[in-house]
């Protein structure tokens, strides 16, 4: 008895050593059985430490998403956002939970992206909460308190703030001043916490809690929904308990491509994941030998860069919450519409014939229902303050998360250390993404899933606001058509563009004669730093069959971490 009362011991101490050591994660780690990949090293602990209980990748998800709500405040938590893309392996099959934020009943009408981001009147009812716990519950293993366990211990022990907490604070200082219970969650005496320092946050203790107990009624149907209801109208808001008892997860069928004998699962609309597919549908019309490393040629720049402008002139013309519009998904992916958006390129194998126009295709062509397209090209202001969440267990089941508060710090807007969300903005003035009661905003996130012949290649995402479609592609060509490894396509240059910019935005690392060459195509170009954070933060898992093992790397842009076991 007493041998095996000392084996048990040892076998504790083990398990613990196991957790401490995690605490020296660096950006890239491999591992034979489970892997997760997050922004801070705190989350991707806790996602460890659900799979040691026995709980699967979705349990690691959910509990590495409240932790890193708690651990990066300023970029998501309960009060925003998100969506979150499992594959579950017993029986090969994928689902796809939409918590993203949605409009109140009421709003003002006359609102101003650039006037009323910083004010209660940009918030939208927040779906994490819901979110969460509908996964955790339909998919997961552990129970709520084993799961919320690793966030409430950290919001009230307190976490060593780092530089980009610092930073962001710094950045929105003046906004949280505003707020005197932002203020008194966030600032050290009116100032930011310097890198170092440990903040602790128990009210927001209280409230995860108050979810691990109850659910996300706590949150939605509880005395702390009437609170937030009632201060946001005192500040000018015009939120209900209505419009928070009346928040639903939608479940939903993700999109889905074959892109090189490789299957590619990513966001159901009107999240961006089939704008993604698109730019691969068209990346596809050319073999994958004429791709080049795009910091070495500008041909390659040209070209994803005119496939971009089209792929995203369609999403502002037919991407918007389905339950309001529909949306011509079959046509956007269709073979024969895609091969006609690639020739309207003007790509050849050794030329391209610049456009400076460039319009909405017709997709409705492709299906049995036809409608009009809105040719306004009207950005909304999809901020890239957003985190994403990697993670696969033993048994092969994976799970890729983003969720956001939109800009850092969202409205500037908390209760008891909850900051909401600055989802309004997400909309435009106009068109099929124009703001309607009930309705869920555009956005770009795109969290993704990539199978090669049926197992497990890759689980990956960004944040970036309307860079995550550019980053995102460029990573996947990387992979698959260049067949770098994953450190060197998640480290290697990137580049961004958008239908409505006049320029390609490039990180500093760019060979001369490409910039040279793209000036004399008449490109406009802006060069950033060499490793510019508003160009992403990639959460990248990737099964390498040469060594029979997961490959984790997180983004150097952003500062995050992969740990495994």
């Amino acid at each position: 008895m007493k041998s095996k009362y000392l084996f048990i011991c040892l076998l504790f101490l083990l398990f613990l050593s196991s957790l401490q050591a995690s605490e020296s994660f660096t950006n890239m780690d491999t591992a034979r059985q489970a892997m997760v990949v997050a922004a801070r090293s705190e989350a991707v602990q806790a996602g460890i430490e659900m799979m040691h209980m026995g709980g699967n990748a979705v349990d690691a998800a959910v509990a590495a998403a409240f932790v890193i709500g708690v651990v990066e405040p300023y970029a998501s938590g309960l009060g925003g956002g998100g969506g979150i893309l499992i594959y579950l392996s017993e029986n090969s099959d994928f689902h796809y939970l939409d918590y993203y934020v949605q409009a109140p009943a009421v709003f003002d009408t006359a609102f101003s992206s650039n006037r009323d981001r910083e004010t209660v009147r940009s918030i939208c009812i927040p779906g994490t909460p819901a979110g969460l716990i509908t996964a955790l519950q339909d998919y997961g293993r552990l129970s709520r308190s084993q799961v919320l366990q690793p966030a409430i211990r950290i919001a009230r022990n307190g976490f060593e703030v780092n530089e980009h907490f610092f930073e962001a604070t710094l950045e929105k200082l003046e906004l949280i001043l505003k707020y005197e219970r932002t203020s008194a969650s966030f600032l050290n005496q009116s100032l930011p916490y310097m890198a170092g320092d440990t903040l602790r946050l128990p009210e927001l203790a209280r409230v995860l809690e108050g979810i691990a107990a109850e659910g996300s009624d706590f949150f939605y149907r509880g005395e702390f929904m009437k609170k937030v209801v009632s201060e946001i109208q005192q500040h000018g808001g015009t939120i209900s308990a209505d419009d928070f008892t009346g928040y639903q997860v939608l479940k939903k069928s993700p999109v889905s491509i074959d892109y090189r004998n490789y299957q590619i699962y990513s966001a159901a609309p009107p999240q961006s994941g089939v704008t993604l597919l698109e730019i691969l549908e068209m990346v596809e019309q050319r073999p994958s030998e004429q791709w080049k490393e795009f910091q070495e040629d500008a041909f390659s720049v040209m070209s994803l860069t005119e496939i971009i402008r089209r792929a995203d002139a369609d999403r502002y013309a037919f991407l918007g919450d389905p339950r309001f519009s529909p949306v011509p998904l079959a046509g956007l992916l269709h073979t024969d519409y895609l091969r006609q958006r690639f020739l309207d390129t003007g790509i050849t194998d050794s030329s391209i014939e610049r456009r400076s126009e460039v319009l909405a295709g017709d997709p409705w062509m492709y299906q049995e229902k036809s409608m009009p397209a809105e040719e306004m090209i009207e950005e909304e202001v999809d901020a890239p303050h957003t985190t994403h969440i990697s993670v696969i267990d033993e048994q092969g089941n994976m799970v890729s998360l983003t969720q956001t508060l939109g800009f850092f710090f969202g409205s500037g807007f908390s209760m008891d250390g909850v900051v909401f969300n600055s989802g309004m903005t997400n909309f435009s003035r106009r068109g099929i993404n124009r703001a309607e009661p009930g309705k869920r905003p555009r956005s770009t996130i795109s969290p993704s899933i990539i199978l090669r012949e049926s197992q497990p290649f890759a689980v990956l995402g960004t944040p970036g606001g309307g860079t995550i479609f550019n980053t995102m592609a460029q990573l996947i060509i990387r992979l698959i058509d260049l067949q770098d490894s994953p450190q060197d396509a998640v480290y290697a240059p990137r580049f961004s563009t958008r239908v409505s910019a006049s320029n390609i935005t490039l990180e500093d690392r760019f060979n001369q004669d490409v910039l040279d060459t793209l000036q004399e195509y008449g490109y406009e170009i802006k060069l950033t730093s060499p490793f510019e954070i508003y160009l992403g933060g990639v959460q990248l898992i990737y099964y390498d069959t040469g060594i029979n093992a997961f490959i984790g790397v997180s983004d150097p842009r952003r500062g995050g971490v992969a740990g495994g076991f």
